[in-house]
């Protein structure tokens, strides 16, 4: 288990999370959980519903969409960038290859974060409309 100074550390390895002054960054660490996903389980459904932004600790995903692999993910990437800034549900399977840890954001505390750091929910927005458009 990792606590907040070590998830804000992780955060700050990200540019996703370069946005958000200290406080910022302290307000999603404090109202983040840790998870562990076995090799398979899904992280993300396509067209599903998404409640959280995923920051990938260790471990690998493989990212499906219409039933093709079009990325990977490893440690230190994000997932759920697209459902978080509301552009459409998942457009895509984010599954686990081997065991992912991962810290996940609920989506209340994304919300949070894009209505008090402006500049945090535009980048959301354009890194989910970059993973759209560039796969």
């Amino acid at each position: 288990m990792i606590d907040t100074a070590n998830t804000i550390t992780l955060m700050k390895g990200n540019p996703l999370f370069a946005p958000l002054p200290a406080e910022g960054l302290a307000l999603m660490a404090d109202h983040s959980t840790i998870t562990i996903f076995n090799s398979g389980e899904k992280l993300i459904e396509e067209n599903g519903e998404n409640r959280s932004l995923f920051l990938l600790i260790s471990g690998s995903v493989k990212v499906i969409s219409n039933g093709t692999e079009v990325d990977r993910q490893q440690a230190g990437d994000t997932a759920g960038e697209v459902s978080m800034s509301k552009i459409s549900p998942p457009v895509a399977d984010v599954i686990a290859v081997g065991e992912v840890e991962a810290i996940l954001f609920p989506t209340e505390t994304i919300d949070a974060a894009c209505s008090q750091y402006p500049a945090f929910a535009k980048l959301l927005r354009d890194t989910a409309m970059k993973k759209v458009y560039d796969r």
